[in-house]
């Protein structure tokens, strides 16, 4: 079949490198000159593994371009364009109407942004001429190419039977899990799913506090929770709080959206306000100078990717600015606007804290000499992920929830 996808940022650029393996053609159509020549030239524009090499194997399967005519006799128009976040949390869906606006024949659309519940029926009534179908993505930035060749599951919602059944046959060769629906079931699936995942990690941070003050481990109580096969251990990481382009985007949102319906959900709601108190928890770790040097060990707002939107670094630094404090910041990918040191040893050097804040391999192995550099030997572990956290040498450690007494030593009356 003939896929044209409109954007092609990480979801579209994902999106369209899993069907052009699956042996489809595709146009992609990118507005950003920068990108599109980039793309042309065979390069990616974010880091995200195995995507360039799929360009180059499928290069006769692919055009890239930057006119939406150019994909209008294709069997179905993806929009992968992004919905970034208003001022009020709403969600700006200004790309997606420019793009429909400049289709002039009749298409099937599927749409890959996310989108808040209620938008593809508003859209079948703008664009009468298209029949819509949504099917929400749920890639992991770092792994977004492995998502979309073998994703968790595939949801589809779409009111036109044939459309749904085609679009089933096609995902269908995947081998997992196909919900077929209704769009905004698709869509309220898309962010529920965010929301519950945030919430997850809220809800342990939150434990945090108190294991704190408890003398408890919550990694420890993660790992007893995450055996309960309902719960899980996945997303049971205390730290810093969640960031990316999804978690915080979405969760406003799904608020924004449920304040429009008159209904109000106080658990997410509270969820996002615990992650925003969060970073200053973590702060508050700190004995905070004035000209004091601060290490921020990386800057990605996960291992994995170079994206930094909503990164709880650029938070973190902004925070400790302001109170006149010298930061410097590493990271083996991402690059950011403040100070950055080329190896650790060098942002190491001469601060009175080093603050992880990125579990990259190369970060979460750093062993305590390393840190011999330092003015005084002080980590602040917020993700909870420091190799040597038990054995910290001449280390000064510290971590999220982990202000644990001595095993098997009972407590005093």
């Amino acid at each position: 079949m003939k896929f044209g996808i409109i954007g092609l940022g990480y979801v579209g650029l994902a999106t369209l490198c899993g069907l052009a393996k699956a042996g489809h053609e595709v146009i992609g159509i990118e507005a950003d000159d920068t990108r599109l020549r980039l793309l042309r030239a065979g390069h990616v524009p974010f880091h995200e593994p195995g995507m360039a090499d799929v360009l180059s194997e499928h290069a006769d399967q692919i055009t890239l371009t930057n006119q939406i005519g150019d994909a209008e006799q294709v069997d179905y128009l993806v929009l992968a364009v992004g919905t970034p976040r208003k001022e009020d949390g709403s969600s700006d869906l200004s790309a997606i109407d420019a793009a429909l606006s400049a289709v002039t024949t009749r298409q099937k659309v599927v749409i890959r942004s996310s989108v808040p519940p209620g938008t593809t029926d508003l859209l079948s009534v703008m664009y009468p001429a298209h029949t819509f179908a949504v099917v929400p993505e749920f890639l992991q930035e770092g792994r977004a190419l492995a998502d979309v060749l073998k994703p968790s599951r595939v949801v589809i919602g779409c009111e036109d039977l044939e459309i749904s059944e085609e679009l089933a046959s096609i995902y269908g060769r995947l081998g997992v899990p196909i919900v077929c629906t209704t769009p905004v079931n698709a869509e309220l699936i898309k962010y529920a799913s965010n929301a519950f995942l945030a919430t997850k990690i809220s809800f342990m941070n939150d434990l945090s506090q108190l294991a704190d003050q408890a003398g408890a481990d919550i990694s420890v109580i993660a790992d007893g929770m995450g055996l309960d096969p309902r719960i899980g251990r996945s997303f049971l990481n205390a730290g810093i709080g969640y960031g990316g382009s999804c978690f915080p985007k979405d969760m406003e949102a799904l608020l924004h959206v449920a304040e429009a319906n008159g209904v109000d959900l106080p658990i997410i709601r509270t969820a996002a306000k615990t992650n925003d108190n969060q970073m200053k928890y973590v702060l508050s770790k700190l004995d905070i100078q004035p000209d004091m040097r601060v290490a921020i060990l990386g800057l990605a707002f996960k291992p994995g990717t170079d994206d930094l939107r909503d990164a709880p670094s650029l938070q973190l630094a902004h925070h400790l600015t302001v109170k006149q404090v010298d930061v410097i910041g590493y990271d083996p990918i991402a690059k950011w606007r403040y100070p950055q040191a080329e190896t650790v040893e060098e942002a190491l050097k001469d601060a009175d804290y080093a603050i992880l804040v990125t579990e990259w391999d190369e970060l979460v192995n750093l062993t305590p000499d390393v840190f011999a550099g330092m003015r005084k030997r002080r980590l602040i572990d917020a993700r909870n992920a420091w190799k040597y956290a038990r054995d910290p040498g001449e280390v000064e450690y510290e971590g999220v929830g982990r202000m644990q007494r001595p095993s098997n030593t009972p407590t005093s009356n």
